[in-house]
């Protein structure tokens, strides 16, 4: 791949040469106002690594996703379950949205009291 040229458009070195006292010819490095012979340098704002935003580590895969998913479906049928037998002191609510296979159950009807109970076992 051939370096940028200041004909085409890249911006060109601000550095003033010792010898002839005039402006560097060459295109400047990305993102700096000198060239690579001026001290051209990666700025030192850049996040890298983990405080990168776009840093990606093999906890976030899609397995992982559908695991959590499952199981915090499951959990919100638990608390369901849980708040319509009157298990708690009092109603609880859970934070957040709600999973994406989750779907309100009435619990006084016995046909969805048993798919709920079915849903927290682990069976679709």
């Amino acid at each position: 791949m051939p370096l940028p040229s200041v004909l085409n458009g890249a911006n060109q070195c601000q550095v003033l040469t010792k010898r002839t006292r005039q402006q560097c010819k060459n295109p400047a490095a990305f993102g700096c106002t000198s060239c690579r012979m001026h001290g051209a340098h990666k700025s030192k704002n850049v996040l890298r690594g983990i405080d990168h935003p776009q840093y990606k580590t093999g906890e976030q895969t899609l397995e992982a996703k559908a695991i959590r998913s499952e199981k915090s479906e499951m959990l919100r049928y638990l608390t369901d379950l849980g708040n319509h037998c009157k298990l708690f002191y009092k109603d609880i609510k859970t934070r957040g949205r709600p999973p994406s296979g989750y779907e309100k159950l009435d619990l006084t009807d016995p046909e969805q009291l048993a798919l709920a109970i079915m849903k927290t076992l682990g069976g679709k």
